[in-house]
């Protein structure tokens, strides 16, 4: 662990756009990443299987294209971008609300682990010195590191009131792009993020071809790219539930071959946490 100052050639230069740019800042992992383009992914604890899943294919397709993820290793969305960037072989970085050190000996379970992996190939970073506990301020500081690293942040999911929205107040008072995923109305979780984009303050967020494009990005290649057929089964599905004979009657498929596409849909979803094609608002 070591800890640098602005001065230091290794210190992250999009931090000196802060007002007040931590001095030092602690650091576990490879300091070269912080030099890396990356995105900032952000959102609720209190997550929905909606959000973890975009969370997760938003940070698989950044760190597929060479961009790390940066998030803050909270439980929720933070926990499900780090595992989508990990999952795809990609860089994360997480920026603590508490000391390096307290947060490992406090961490537990599925964080604790995260926290290990992130270190390996990326970094944990906090401006908070090595013992200190965290606090109700310390994870409202952190938000605005993590908006400076990232050259745009994402809002996926975000209730009114939600430490995510701090995130996004500071992007657009650093001058970064902001965006938000839009979520189904009358649900909480995305109430705040709804918000963003009702206001004009984020754009909305489509899919992770816009969020390539904005980066100036092209999706990497991947071998298990969906045939034709994947995508007619998941438009069929999303409008109504079938049972295997219906589905595989109107898809004028075999069962065999019915079978075969769901065993390469559920294969996908266990490596790379997410859908193939589209993300449907439920």
């Amino acid at each position: 662990m070591i800890g640098i100052g602005p001065a230091d050639t290794r210190y992250p230069r999009r931090l000196l756009d802060l007002r007040g740019p931590p001095d030092p800042l602690w650091l576990d992992g490879d300091p070269a990443v912080l030099a890396a383009r990356a995105v900032s992914i952000v959102g609720t604890r209190r997550m929905t299987p909606y959000g973890a899943r975009v969370a997760r294919e938003l940070a698989a397709t950044c760190a597929e294209a060479g961009i790390v993820v940066v998030s803050g290793l909270a439980q929720g969305v933070d926990s499900a971008a780090h595992q989508g960037a990990l999952d795809a072989r990609g860089i994360t970085v997480a920026v603590l609300g508490a000391g390096i050190a307290s947060y490992l000996e406090d961490a537990r379970g599925r964080r604790r682990r995260l926290a290990h992996a992130i270190r390996t190939s990326g970094a944990l970073v906090s401006e908070f010195p090595p013992e200190a506990p965290p606090r109700k301020w310390t994870f409202a500081q952190r938000d605005t590191t993590i908006a400076a690293l990232g050259e745009l942040t994402v809002v996926v999911e975000a209730p009114i009131g939600s430490g995510a929205l701090i995130t996004a107040g500071e992007a657009r008072r650093l001058g970064r792009p902001l965006y938000a995923v839009p979520g189904p109305i009358g649900v909480a979780a995305s109430a705040g993020a709804n918000a963003l984009i009702a206001s004009g303050e984020a754009k909305a967020l489509t899919g992770v071809e816009m969020l390539l494009g904005t980066l100036q990005l092209r999706a990497a290649h991947r071998t298990e790219d969906d045939p034709v057929e994947d995508a007619r089964v998941l438009d069929l599905l999303a409008s109504s539930p079938l049972d295997p004979d219906a589905l595989a009657r109107r898809l004028g498929l075999g069962t065999t071959a019915l079978a075969a596409i769901v065993l390469s849909a559920i294969f996908y979803r266990l490596r790379f946490g997410g859908q193939k094609s589209g993300w449907s608002f439920s």
